[in-house]
């Protein structure tokens, strides 16, 4: 599992850790990879080895292109406590990636509870750590969510549909 943001508190790290703790405990060779820089880095790794999971954990710095690392992904986590839209939620979904995330901000917007991944509340370790959980163990639903969820973002999200939605509005805007 993992995620690709930022290292901010508003994006919730700090509770992704906490979920994960109770993740090994479910499935001891679960591993997280964190992708992205910022200045809780050295913050995020010492909650790490204080929960004994830093064995669990990598931190990758941040990457230009997000296919690499979705591409070894089976669950893609954002535990924001507040969020706009969510590009790298939107980037797994189209990579296929099953979702867990938080209900913040405009995430609701692209993932629909138990429809296109699993949604939580902010700063919820527990439930977050349930949804990974039930996403690891239960395939079927996985595969499920995730081809539901890149049906969405091609349909909603796709670059001919942006670029006619623009053009509609400039047309709009010119008359």
């Amino acid at each position: 599992m993992g995620i690709i943001a930022r290292l901010s508190e508003v994006k919730g790290h700090r509770y992704l850790l906490m979920a994960m703790k109770k993740v090994i405990a479910e499935i001891p060779d679960a591993q997280l990879l964190i992708v992205g820089e910022g200045p809780i880095k050295k913050g995020l790794q010492g909650l790490a080895k204080e929960l004994g999971i830093i064995q669990n954990v990598y931190f990758i710095p941040a990457v230009s292109d997000t296919v690499e690392p979705l591409s070894v992904m089976d669950v893609f986590v954002m535990p924001s406590l507040e969020e706009g839209l969510g590009l790298s939620i939107m980037e797994a979904m189209l990579a296929g990636v099953a979702v867990a995330a938080t209900d913040a901000g405009g995430i609701s917007t692209l993932v629909k509870d138990n429809q296109t991944g699993i949604l939580v509340k902010p700063a919820d370790a527990h439930n977050l750590a349930l949804a990974i959980i039930e996403l690891i163990k239960n395939k079927e639903k996985a595969r499920s969510l995730s081809s539901s969820a890149r049906d969405l973002i091609v349909r909603e999200f796709s670059l001919e549909k942006m670029a006619r939605e623009t053009e509609k509005v400039y047309g709009e805007c010119l008359r």
